[in-house]
């Protein structure tokens, strides 16, 4: 039945003749059904508009229409469609759930909540009502409102028992919020019930890094990388982690690894600079070649070979030389600089190196 009707969908639609389908109601669900699966919202909405035309009445095909509107960023056109028939499916759930949603994308919310409460007044499924609830929440986070996302996350909860999977949009809100310690409670819930999932992992790892819990986060984000190999946000991160602890070694493995999946040139000045701080300086300059060659990111490939030349010169009584690589670096306004302080602690006590400084400043 659906492969009939997709057929001749597509055989009108070859003709120009998509205005003449003559579906019934059922086949048109049918038909945009498909459309949605495939993610031709074009499609969608055109088949949605001509059906809601042949059938002005159906509130089904009134909700297929006006969602796809609503997803397409067009919700002004959706309320005025709902506005036009809301007296006749005023004790339509649905009906009220996408006036929410419609309103939710304008961001006018109060509103939303007065469609909301309607919507739960007459719904028959209890179960549709968390789902839908749930949807408002998604809504909410599209938009980048994760307070409303909260509320409706929660409402939903009181409705029905959640799918485990809706832990991780919990702590994603608590996350955008900066309640880190919120986000892991629910994190970790998500993970009691699937301990699969490495995204998961890696979100926990980055709240753990932030809460400065930095051998947990380690930990975290080594379950994802075993889970997922290939997973750079994780291997990035992980390495940053290890930069940030002093333990360059294990920085340099990382993002050695890292830049094997990932053509980010984060990844190889990471490289580059986890070399120069275990001293292994024809390996820096050799990763620092390969970004200037690859036309990435060629200044900052530049100013990190000056980094190494600077601390090679100055340990090496090339005073003259530094100095004036050490302008450079600080013409650059790039990070090198620091590199450079951390590699050469003795500068401090150094009279030469005052004097020069305070003829910067001057």
């Amino acid at each position: 039945m659906e492969n009939e009707i997709y057929e001749e969908y597509l055989s009108a639609r070859e003709e120009g003749n998509v205005n003449s389908l003559n579906f019934n109601e059922d086949e048109f669900e049918c038909l945009i059904d498909k459309l949605i699966e495939e993610g031709r919202e074009e499609e969608v909405l055109q088949v949605s508009q001509i059906a809601f035309e042949r059938y002005p009445y159906s509130s089904l095909l009134l909700a297929r229409f006006c969602d796809t509107l609503i997803l397409m960023g067009n919700p002004d056109k959706a309320l005025d469609i709902l506005d036009e028939y809301a007296e006749s499916f005023k004790t339509e759930s649905a009906i009220n759930m996408l006036f929410a949603r419609a309103n939710i994308a304008k961001k006018q919310y109060v509103r939303a909540r007065d469609y909301f409460y309607k919507a739960l007044e007459f719904s028959q499924i209890i179960s549709d009502s968390m789902e839908s609830t749930c949807a408002l929440a998604q809504d909410c986070i599209d938009v980048g409102n994760y307070t409303e996302a909260l509320y409706y996350l929660q409402k939903a909860s009181t409705l029905a028992p959640l799918p485990y999977e809706y832990n991780n949009d919990f702590a994603f809100c608590y996350d955008k919020l900066d309640e880190p310690e919120k986000s892991l409670e629910y994190y970790n819930k998500y993970l009691d019930s699937n301990p699969f999932n490495d995204t998961v992992w890696f979100n926990t790892g980055t709240v753990l890094a932030r809460l400065k819990d930095f051998d947990k986060a380690i930990e975290a984000f080594e379950y994802s990388i075993a889970l997922n190999s290939s997973n750079s946000s994780s291997l990035y991160n992980l390495a940053v982690v290890y930069m940030n602890l002093q333990r360059y070694r294990e920085a340099a493995d990382t993002f050695a690894e890292f830049v094997k999946v990932d053509a980010d040139v984060l990844g190889k000045l990471g490289l580059g600079e986890s070399y120069i701080r275990l001293e292994r300086f024809d390996e820096a300059i050799s990763v620092f070649d390969q970004i200037i060659a690859s036309g990435e990111s060629t200044w900052e490939g530049e100013c990190g070979i000056d980094a190494v030349k600077a601390i090679i010169f100055c340990r090496n009584g090339g005073i003259e030389e530094f100095k004036k690589l050490f302008l450079k670096l600080l013409d650059s306004g790039t990070a090198w600089l620091a590199v450079v302080y951390d590699m050469l602690p003795f500068l401090q006590g150094e009279n030469w190196f005052l004097e020069f400084l305070q003829s910067i400043k001057k």
